[in-house]
């Protein structure tokens, strides 16, 4: 019987191992990962059973300068978060100094007003973390900090034994065989955007969206599932496209190995490839894109 339960909200610049650290604590995939600015786009709660506590970690859009109507909707997203938690978790590259996002992501953090724990994450690739965080625990009033490896797993025990010791009473949020609430067509689409992100250069991926048009389990067992991939220009079109169709079937054999992984289950994926010009300064696209505030 869960007797303490808790929400906290990871916070900080993009790049600094937000998603990681989740898919990390709960040991399984739910977020995707990449290493080009802006891999998150929405709120992804990931959730932890253990001991007769439930901890809700709310993985958040990277704290960004906003530029297009997505950028602001994103940064919305990120304080929404940060607004209805029990915690925050200001995560930083501490293999880095401070930049100016990390005071973003601190400002924002002191502005919600619940407790905050700084993760100095990336610890496995300086040789004495403690003192690289020293500058960064001048950005905030934090209650505690904790040098970690999202990578390896350094200091997440530690990490988690305090933070489900700290949770108030409380009973559980969802049922004990779930790890996340995020939609399985959300998920899909993340996985192809991931493997996107992972496959093209710079000119792409932030013009990208991907809606799943239908997903059905057919007879055989098989999981048919059809997506399309959203960009801005021909000439991105054209790119993900590729040369006779390679980089497109490069793109959907590598996300269908992911997902049939994910769903345990065989997958054929179909992915189309459109044009909607400047769709991330359209309201009426974000809204359909599912890129809007969401309390």
């Amino acid at each position: 019987m869960i007797t303490h339960s808790g929400f906290i909200a990871l916070i900080g610049r993009p790049n600094v191992g937000k998603s990681t650290l989740l898919n990390a604590i709960l040991d399984r995939k739910i977020a995707i990962v990449s290493p080009k600015p802006q891999t998150t786009r929405m709120n992804i709660r990931g959730i932890l059973h253990r001991g007769g506590s439930e901890l809700i970690l709310v993985d958040t859009p990277g704290v960004n300068r906003a530029r297009r109507s997505l950028d602001r909707h994103l940064a919305r997203n990120a304080r929404s978060a940060a607004k209805a938690v029990d915690g925050l978790w200001h995560v930083v590259d501490v293999s880095r100094p401070p930049r100016e996002e990390d005071h973003w992501g601190a400002d924002l953090c002191r502005a919600a007003g619940a407790p905050i724990w700084l993760l100095a994450n990336k610890s496995d690739l300086v040789a004495t973390p403690e003192e690289r965080m020293t500058a960064y625990r001048m950005l905030a009033d934090y209650e505690r900090g904790y040098a970690v490896s999202a990578l390896t797993g350094t200091g997440i025990d530690r990490l988690l034994a305090d933070a489900l010791a700290c949770l108030p009473e409380g009973m559980a949020y969802f049922p004990e065989d779930m790890v996340t609430d995020q939609p399985e067509d959300t998920y899909v689409a993340e996985a192809v955007r991931e493997q996107i992100l992972l496959a093209t250069e710079d000119e792409v991926p932030h013009s990208v969206a991907v809606v799943v048009e239908e997903r059905t389990l057919r007879p055989n067992h098989t999981m048919y599932l059809r997506a399309t991939v959203y960009v801005e220009r021909e000439s991105q079109k054209a790119i993900l496209i590729g040369a006779g169709g390679r980089m497109l079937r490069r793109i959907g054999e590598t996300s269908r190995r992911g997902l049939e992984e994910y769903f345990q289950t065989r997958v054929y994926l179909d992915l189309w490839v459109k044009v909607r010009r400047h769709w991330r300064d359209q309201e009426d696209w974000l809204r359909r894109l599912g890129f809007t505030h969401r309390e």
